[in-house]
């Protein structure tokens, strides 16, 4: 079984994978994870634009879909029979994965109804990358939208995972769609 998540920014999907993989046991992979070991090999240092770099060169050399493939082909090889993947984003990534595992793989759609909130999570985290107001945060999401299609994306989820309370209602959340839906499809 795979589990990967879908949302805006920082409405919790890593957190969200990061929790369900130590609890249950699921390995994590990030499609971030093929980008750095290939700038590695091509003998790049690990700053964002070369990952940038990276991503656009072999994007363009084998197609929109090769990193997720790259992460079929890694589940596949793998002896692990469960996994969480973290870094999905466009449609096209999604159709990657149902075509490869059918209905053993799930997506979710994390969801945190208020931007204020959304943007207060996002700076406890500390990243520079989150922007400076919720209005650059309503901006980043419009930018998102028009390069992955977010809001297909989440319109493909299995299961939605309300975000909107404090941790240990996340935490009660996660263990009702492990116990309510997840199970089930485990292997």
């Amino acid at each position: 079984m795979v589990l990967a998540a879908v949302g805006k920014n920082g409405a919790g999907k890593d957190f969200f994978l990061d929790y369900v993989a130590e609890q249950y046991n699921f390995p994590m992979i990030s499609i971030g994870d093929v980008v750095r070991e290939l700038a590695a090999k091509d003998g790049l240092e690990l700053t964002r634009d070369n990952l940038h770099l990276t991503s656009k060169k072999y994007m363009s050399e084998n197609g929109q879909t090769f990193f997720p493939e790259m992460i079929v082909k890694k589940i596949k090889e793998s002896d692990e029979p469960n996994y969480c993947v973290s870094g999905i984003r466009p449609p096209s990534d999604i159709e990657v994965f149902k075509k490869a595992f059918g209905d053993k793989f799930v997506l979710v759609d994390v969801v945190v109804s208020d931007d204020d909130a959304r943007y207060a999570r996002m700076l406890a985290r500390g990243s520079e990358r989150d922007g400076k107001s919720v209005e650059k945060l309503r901006e980043n999401d419009l930018h998102e939208e028009e390069i992955f299609h977010t809001s297909v994306s989440e319109k493909m989820a299995d299961y939605v995972m309300k975000n909107d309370g404090g941790v240990e209602d996340f935490y009660a959340g996660v263990k009702e769609f492990y116990d309510s839906f997840l199970k089930e499809k485990l292997d």
